[in-house]
């Protein structure tokens, strides 16, 4: 995040309004347009809002991992969402950053997810 945080909720991340596609087999880091992950530093709490679409072909399991300096630490969650399933989880801020890690199962077809990260702060 290039600018400086605001009081309230901020959004820190979301895909492209067409939603991430992801190939059966395929293992993809969703936020991997911020190379450094989610700066979630600066805040009380983030929320985590995820869905994977009604035409997805299979489960998408989605893992939230803690980055130190660039590196990825541990593994916060582990989100496991059914075509058309959708959920939102709160958690405290969990350190420096975040990353976002998709993963589809070989045995099933192409999925397509809607991810968005909001940063809440005092």
């Amino acid at each position: 995040m290039s600018q400086r945080a605001q009081r309230g909720n901020n959004l820190l991340f979301m895909t492209e309004p067409a939603g991430q596609a992801i190939e059966a087999g395929q293992s993809i880091v969703v936020t991997g347009t911020q190379t450094d992950g989610i700066h979630v530093q600066p805040f009380y709490t983030i929320r985590v809002i995820a869905g994977n679409r009604i035409v997805s072909e299979g489960t998408v399991t989605l893992k939230l991992i803690t980055k130190i300096d660039q590196v990825n630490f541990l593994v916060m969650d582990l989100l496991i969402l059914e075509p058309g399933e959708h959920l939102t989880r709160t958690y405290h801020a969990p350190g420096l950053d975040l990353a976002i890690k998709a993963e589809v199962p070989s045995d099933s077809g192409v999925s397509a997810i809607d991810v968005a990260v909001f940063g809440y702060k005092f």
